[in-house]
C-alpha cells in the first residue's frame, strides 16, 4: 500500500513538471515566433546591400586587432571562457545592432545640423518678409530695406565694403534702363 501511494506521489510530481516544461517550452515557441515575425518585417527595411551581405566582416587588420588587445589585456577565467562560448552565435548579432547604433547616432547628427539650418533659412525668410512687408510692426523696428523719399530709417548708412582707410573703394555697377529694357523685350 505504501509502495503505490509513494509511486502515486511520484506520478503526480512527474505530471506537474512535465506540464510546467511543456508550458515553459510552447513560451519558447511562441518567443521564437515573434522573433521570426520580427525579422520578417524588418527584412523589408533593409537595404539592398544588407540584404546580400547581412554580416560585414571586421574592417580591423590582424595588426591592428594584436595591439588593441595588447593594450587591454583582459584575464580569461574559466569562467570568462564558458560565458563567453554562450554568446559566439550572437557575435553578428551585435555587429548589425552596432552598425544600426552608429547609423542612428549619425542620422541624430544630420538631423540637428538640418534643424539649425532650418532656423536660420526661417529667420532670414521673416527678416526678408518684414523688409518687403508695410505694417505697423515693421515700421516701428529697423528695417534697412523700408527707404521713403531717398532715406532710410537707420541713423547712418551701412558700410557693404570691408575696404580701410586709403584703400580705393569698391567699383560701382550702373547698369542703363534702355540697356535694361532691350535685353527683356
Amino acid at each position: 500500500m505504501q509502495a503505490q501511494e509513494v509511486s502515486q506521489e511520484n506520478l503526480v510530481k512527474l505530471t506537474l513538471e512535465s506540464n510546467a516544461t511543456l508550458k515553459a517550452l510552447k513560451k519558447i515557441v511562441d518567443k521564437g515566433e515573434k522573433i521570426l515575425k520580427l525579422a520578417e518585417i524588418c527584412r523589408k527595411y533593409e537595404t539592398e546591400e544588407e540584404k546580400v551581405l547581412p554580416f560585414y566582416s571586421s574592417v580591423l587588420t590582424a595588426n591592428i586587432q594584436e595591439e588593441n588587445e595588447e593594450q587591454n589585456p583582459e584575464e580569461l577565467t574559466m569562467e570568462l571562457v564558458k560565458v563567453m562560448a554562450d554568446y559566439v552565435g550572437m557575435e553578428n548579432f551585435w555587429k548589425r545592432y552596432n552598425k544600426v547604433k552608429l547609423e542612428q547616432l549619425s542620422l541624430q547628427h544630420r538631423r540637428a545640423q538640418l534643424l539649425e539650418i532650418n532656423g536660420k533659412l526661417r529667420e532670414m525668410l521673416k527678416q526678408y518678409l518684414d523688409g518687403i512687408s508695410v505694417s505697423d510692426e515693421v515700421l516701428s523696428k529697423f528695417n534697412p530695406l523700408f527707404i521713403v523719399n531717398h532715406q532710410s530709417n537707420l541713423s547712418q548708412p551701412l558700410s557693404t565694403s570691408t575696404a580701410q582707410s586709403g584703400d580705393k573703394p569698391p567699383p560701382t555697377t550702373i547698369i542703363e534702363a534702355a540697356h535694361i529694357i532691350s535685353h527683356t523685350l
